[in-house]
Order: structure tokens, then C-alpha cells, then sequence
């Protein structure tokens, strides 16, 4: 029996030990209860509790398993992942939350710690009780160019707080594939060649389509054009702002589930159009603080590229021919 994780359409996304018989589907409870009780210790030690109760599971993407405990601290949600990239995985998120926490523009779950034991890692932060945004649409927008002005004020005051270079502290994973947050001046060079250039190889890699390196090939040398007479300065993004990831309580937006790194603001809009959950009124109210700059509708297909190719890489499907499109609409506008 094929367990399908609703989310991402990935099988057997669940830790748990499924059997199957004629007449019923048995479920290894005693395993479960066992693996869940090494967690509560893990927590409970690292965190110093006298109390820890498991109160649901968290549904969520393929690349963690997500549970909610009530501590004497109060309730809390947590990330686990025995995956060969939880390290990036959750380290990357826990420093994404405390750099957005520390930016206060837009409300984060507040980061904890990250807890581990042998092939085992923890996120934990606080429980957030949210629904989907609706409401706070605008509002979000407005937070969110805050959020991306942040730095660029810093960098104006020649503020020694002031992030010089596009990057981050630490590697991230976008969905559970990792990507290179290595410090660089270049935000051209650093986009190309730590983020797109990646993609293409690992695609070109798994699916065995060459028709990707030679398109990439051919708009590599060309990106630059899409640039001329922009001058692009660091920003504080949340790296992975699709609809999955924002949600509101009854006061306020929420944004979660970052991969965080300092990088043209717009990168962080390309995902919002892909897969829809953002109104007009989230565009108006951002741009409204950071109008769009010269260039920008050529630019949207660059920064969509990287999610399309992550997702190529992910879940394959659609998303390759969708990928190759994207790469042959930009390679035909530059050599216009």
C-alpha cells in the first residue's frame, strides 16, 4: 500500500509502519508511541520541561514530520526530520525565524531551538493558532516591503547592522533540497550561479534532459540584460512566500517556513504569482512603499525559473516542460 502525503504528492511521506491485510489496514501503533516518546525526551531535556504532552499532528510537506505539544512553557510546534538534509532543513529555518524576528516587520512563529540526536533533528518554536489569509491581505504587502526596506535603510546610513552582500549565515533548504547561501558582492553572479545554475544541473542530472543545459547555455551570458540600469541591494527575504507559507490570526499576518537570504527583493514576489492565495490589494500595498523598477516584468520569469526548476527537481511532471518554457521564452526576449 502506497501512502500519498496530500501536500506534495510524494509517497510514503509518513514515518509510520503500515501493514496491510485482506480486511483491515494495521498500523504500528507501538513503534509510533515508542519513536514519539524519544522525541518528548529529546525535547524535554534540551528545553529543561517538567511537562510535555503530545497534542496533535501538523500537516505540512514531505521533508519533516510536524507535531504540537502543551509544555509548561506553553504550546509548541515542532519539526522533525531524520532526513540526510535536516541539518540545512531546520538550522536554515531557525535562523531564517530569528533573523525575520529580529527585522519586526512581519510576524513569525518565535524560534526556540533546534534539538538533536544522532540522525535526528528538532525545530522547535511556538504553536500558532492561524487560518488562511484573507483579511490581512493588504496588510501583509505593506509588512512585506518593510521587511525588504529593512537592510536597504541600513545600507543607507552606512549602519555597521547594515548586510553588505547577498547571502546568508547559514545554507537553507528550499522544500528539502539544499541551496549555497555562501557570502557574495554579485547579485547577478550569486543568483546564476548559486541558485539557478544548481537547478539545471541536478535536473539535467535525474531526468537525463539535456535540452535544459543548452538552453541555460544560451541565456547564462544574457542575464545581465535584464539588469541594465538597476542597481540591486541586499534585502531580508523570506525565500519561499508561496500560499502555504502565510496564513493570519485574528490580529495580524503570519509568515512561516522561511529559506531566508539576503537577495533582490523581488525574488521573493515570484513565488506569490505561481500558485495564487495573494490579491490585488497584497501587490498594491506593496509597491505602494517599493515601486516596481525599470526592467521588472522582464525579471519576473528569471526569479519564477528557480521555483519552477525546484520543483522540477522535487516532484518532475509538469514543472519540466513548464522549466524548459520559461527558459526558452527568456532566451527569445534576449535576443531580441
Amino acid at each position: 500500500i502506497n501512502v500519498v502525503c496530500y501536500y506534495c504528492f510524494h509517497h510514503s511521506c509518513f514515518d509510520l509502519q503500515i501493514t496491510a491485510t485482506t480486511n483491515y489496514l494495521a498500523v504500528n501503533y507501538q513503534t509510533v508511541t515508542e519513536t514519539m516518546a524519544e522525541y518528548e525526551e529529546m525535547i524535554a531535556t534540551e528545553l529543561m520541561l517538567n511537562k510535555i504532552e503530545k497534542w496533535k499532528r501538523i500537516g505540512g510537506g514531505c521533508s519533516s514530520n510536524n507535531w504540537a505539544f502543551k509544555t509548561d512553557i506553553g504550546e509548541i510546534f515542532t519539526k522533525i526530520s531524520r532526513d540526510e538534509n535536516g541539518k540545512d532543513l531546520l538550522l536554515g529555518e531557525l535562523k531564517s525565524l530569528e533573523a525575520l524576528q529580529t527585522a519586526k516587520a512581519v510576524r513569525v512563529p518565535r524560534p526556540i531551538k533546534v534539538v538533536s540526536s544522532n540522525n535526528t533533528m528538532i525545530l522547535v518554536t511556538e504553536y500558532i493558532q492561524f487560518s488562511g489569509l484573507r483579511v490581512f491581505q493588504g496588510e501583509l504587502g505593506h509588512q512585506l516591503a518593510i521587511l525588504h526596506q529593512r537592510n536597504l535603510e541600513l545600507l543607507k546610513n552606512n549602519s555597521d547592522q547594515a548586510v553588505k552582500q547577498f547571502g546568508f549565515y547559514v545554507n537553507v533548504c528550499c522544500g528539502i533540497l539544499p541551496v549555497d547561501n555562501q557570502w557574495n558582492k554579485n547579485w547577478i553572479d550569486f543568483y546564476c550561479n548559486q541558485r539557478l545554475k544548481p537547478q539545471i544541473e541536478n535536473a539535467a542530472c535525474k531526468s537525463g534532459n539535456k535540452e535544459v543545459e543548452r538552453l541555460w547555455s544560451l541565456l547564462e551570458p544574457k542575464v545581465n540584460q535584464l539588469f541594465d540600469g538597476v542597481t540591486v541591494l541586499p534585502s531580508l527575504l523570506h525565500g519561499d512566500l508561496w500560499s502555504g507559507n502565510v496564513g493570519e490570526t485574528k490580529d495580524e499576518p503570519v509568515i512561516y517556513d522561511p529559506a531566508s537570504f539576503y537577495g533582490h527583493h523581488e525574488f521573493d514576489l515570484a513565488i506569490t504569482r505561481m500558485f495564487g492565495g495573494f490579491s490585488k490589494e497584497f501587490y498594491q500595498r506593496y509597491h505602494q512603499l517599493i515601486p516596481r523598477e525599470k526592467g521588472f516584468e522582464g525579471r519576473k520569469p528569471l526569479y519564477e525559473l528557480f521555483h519552477y526548476l525546484n520543483h522540477w527537481n522535487h516532484f518532475g511532471g509538469g514543472y519540466e516542460e513548464q522549466s524548459l518554457g520559461i527558459l526558452r521564452n527568456l532566451v527569445k526576449f534576449l535576443d531580441c
